[in-house]
């Protein structure tokens, strides 16, 4: 019998269907993976199931008893549990304060219990194998180490049912590994598990049955001995796609010019001094695991944490890029690890997509909205973001499409050099496609891309050059066509 029942779920938000009649059951001990492309309704049943969003019809039933909607207080009561996609913790409060979020342990003086909080946090977060430290607020950690909080603050009630939404979108090959290791220990304690994810081998890895959403509605579900990475790509997008098969696109001429160039940049003690150099139309991949310094060096570039040490060229011309102005004004685009960051959530999609080129789009000190929409729609058709309208705000968009508006700005804003921090991350394969195809076009007419990136096979399918990161500096550089043991043992600090 299964433990968790979902029955004819629908939803609809203005101009979108989200959901139409999705019917999907989770045995205990089972792991059921979660597939679509991001707009195809995974976060939203996620939702409705843990109780944070309330659908227009059906039910959810917990081991023979229906679960009342819009309770999530209720939901985490009765043993559901969910990590989301989008983080839900609390920036300004320390990991051990989110981690027992709602249920701080309290003296007889009704005040926080401190010396009983802090330890009953480390437990969990040794669990799931993060060592820092309990005290620290959350806003000091990076994007890994948060989502090992999130799934550390999940798994602090005692789970029946636990909803993991892009669980591994920032964690490293060793940290991904970890997490298996929970989900077998939960298996085998008979929890449910329903699991979204875009990596379709760790799905195989991990799954026992597979579900697949596209446009709201259930395609089918499938048991996941004998099923191929293209199938479920099929699946998934209503058509074959090339995932997994990509050419690499036609490296610059020899004579191409230096684009970018990092004489001893450095953002000490984190960033070491960093030689590096881009000619236009080059993609220059930078693989490295978490914590090699990837990201740093990112936010270097564009002056969100400026150098201090080393000298930049852009074009040939010295620059000092210590804010994200000079950066753009230099001609740099920048697309960080966490979208949302790249976003201003209740502007619409067209002022998003405008907002690094308002000279473009402005008559004087006034936007002139027709033309900002006339340029925005033009970047919605060429990357096909999925839309109900320009006019509606960024932040009622899917995860993939929210992406696809930040590439969409540095597109428009004509660019000359694009630093891209794992911009994949939680996307579906279809999404990745026009992902690497606009890099890839943007390479034709001359455009240099660092291309940073936490996942091995991306790195060598896209890139002319691959440099490899550890311990805040490139280690080494390698052909995209080494080995994958090549390039993990130099990721993993192996100077040679």
């Amino acid at each position: 019998m299964p433990l968790l029942d979902v029955e004819g779920i629908e939803k609809s938000y203005p101009g979108v269907k989200a959901l139409a009649g999705v019917d999907l059951s989770v045995d205990p001990g089972e792991v059921h993976a979660l597939l679509g492309e991001n707009g195809a309704g995974k976060s939203t049943l996620m939702k409705v199931i843990a109780g944070s969003v309330v659908p227009d019809a059906g039910r959810v039933v917990l081991g023979g008893d229906e679960v009342p909607f819009g309770d999530a207080q209720h939901s985490r009561q009765r043993g559901i549990g969910i990590v989301h996609q989008e983080l839900s913790l609390v920036p300004q409060r320390s990991v051990a304060e989110n981690v027992m979020m709602g249920r701080w342990p309290r003296t007889r003086m009704r005040t926080v219990d401190w010396k009983r909080l802090r330890p009953e946090a480390r437990h969990h977060l040794d669990r799931v194998g993060l060592s820092v430290d309990e005290r620290r607020p959350v806003s000091d950690l990076g994007m890994a180490e948060r989502q090992q909080v999130e799934l550390a603050k999940a798994l602090s009630s005692n789970v029946r049912v636990l909803l993991l939404d892009e669980p591994t979108s920032a964690l490293s090959e060793r940290e991904a590994g970890r997490l298996f290791e929970i989900i077998r220990e939960l298996k085998s304690d008979d929890v449910a598990i329903l699991y979204v994810s875009h990596r379709l081998t760790e799905i195989l890895r991990i799954a026992d049955r597979i579900t697949v959403l596209r446009d709201g509605h259930l395609v089918d579900t499938v048991g996941a001995a004998g099923v191929e990475e293209t199938q479920l790509a099929q699946m998934m997008v209503g058509r074959k796609t090339t995932v997994g098969q990509r050419s690499r696109a036609p490296a610059p001429s020899a004579g191409a010019g230096v684009a970018l160039r990092a004489r001893s940049l450095s953002r000490l003690p984190r960033l070491k001094p960093i030689d590096l150099e881009l000619r236009e139309g080059e993609i220059v991949g930078v693989f490295g695991l978490v914590g090699a310094g990837r990201t740093r060096l990112a936010r270097t570039l564009f002056g969100l944490e400026p150098a201090t040490d080393g000298e930049l060229e852009i074009a040939g011309r010295a620059v000092t890029i210590d804010s994200p102005a000079k950066a753009i004004g230099a001609g740099l685009g920048y697309v960080g690890e966490d979208r949302a960051a790249g976003l201003v959530p209740r502007m619409s999609v067209a002022s998003n997509i405008t907002l690094a080129s308002l000279t473009e789009v402005a008559r004087g000190p006034v936007v002139d909205f027709g033309s900002e929409r006339e340029v925005a729609k033009r970047y919605v058709d060429e990357l096909a973001i999925r839309v109900a309208s320009i006019d509606q705000p960024v932040e009622s968009l899917s995860g993939g499409n929210q992406q696809k508006v930040v590439l969409a700005r540095w597109t428009c804003s004509q660019a000359r050099v694009l630093v891209l921090d794992d911009p994949t991350r939680g996307i579906d394969v279809g999404a990745k496609e026009e992902v690497f195809r606009l890099v890839e076009e943007l390479s034709a007419r001359g455009v240099a891309t660092l291309y940073l990136t936490s996942e091995i096979r991306e790195a060598r399918m896209l890139s002319h050059r691959l440099l490899v990161m550890a311990d805040g500096r490139i280690v080494r550089e390698v052909s995209p066509e080494a080995e994958e043991e090549e390039i993990m043992t130099a990721a993993g600090g192996a100077h040679v």
